[in-house]
């Protein structure tokens, strides 16, 4: 609709009165420049405008996409560890409350009342005296040697115990 009011306003003749009269008009036609005058304008063409924003869009549909995996897979490794930590804290809970029952068993176990009816089960009656007995040093070492394995020689005297002892100590520069 631009185009043709355009038209129709070149090709309409125009006129104006000069000074004083209508005689004096004159009618004014717009000027035409011949062809030879025309300078050749260099021939313009419309490009084609860069899909810049469709690669924009593109390129941060991909950093979301991204962004959201990688949401996905941590809250999925999140909860697949809390799991973990929920069995722990129920396997905590529970020898918590295993060793709680085995400590009430244990003290009612050793407490004394029960010491005493069990030792008058099996025919025990308490002591009226106490008496500390002292054992000599070879008694004591015979007992310590019959709990030593078969290999070692029990004719073995405890003075000749001390000497090897002392044997020992000699030749790592220390005495006896």
């Amino acid at each position: 609709m631009a185009m043709a009011a355009r038209n129709e306003r070149v090709t309409t003749v125009r006129s104006r009165v000069h000074g004083g009269g209508a005689a004096e008009a004159r009618v004014m036609v717009k000027r035409t420049a011949a062809v030879a005058d025309i300078t050749p304008r260099p021939q313009l063409a419309v490009v084609p405008r860069q899909r810049r924003t469709a690669r924009l869009i593109a390129a941060g549909c991909a950093v979301v996409f991204g962004l959201m995996l990688g949401a996905a897979a941590f809250q999925t490794q999140l909860a697949r560890r809390q799991l973990t930590l929920d069995t722990q804290d129920r396997d905590i809970r529970t020898a918590h409350e295993t060793y709680d029952v085995l400590r009430r068993e244990r003290a009612e176990l050793r407490s004394p009342g029960r010491l005493s009816e069990e030792a008058v089960k099996l025919g025990m009656v308490p002591a009226t005296q106490t008496k500390f007995v002292q054992l000599d040093a070879d008694v004591v070492a015979d007992v310590q040697r019959s709990g030593a394995d078969a290999s070692h020689d029990s004719a073995a005297s405890i003075d000749e115990e001390f000497q090897q002892y002392a044997n020992v100590k000699a030749e790592a520069g220390g005495t006896p």
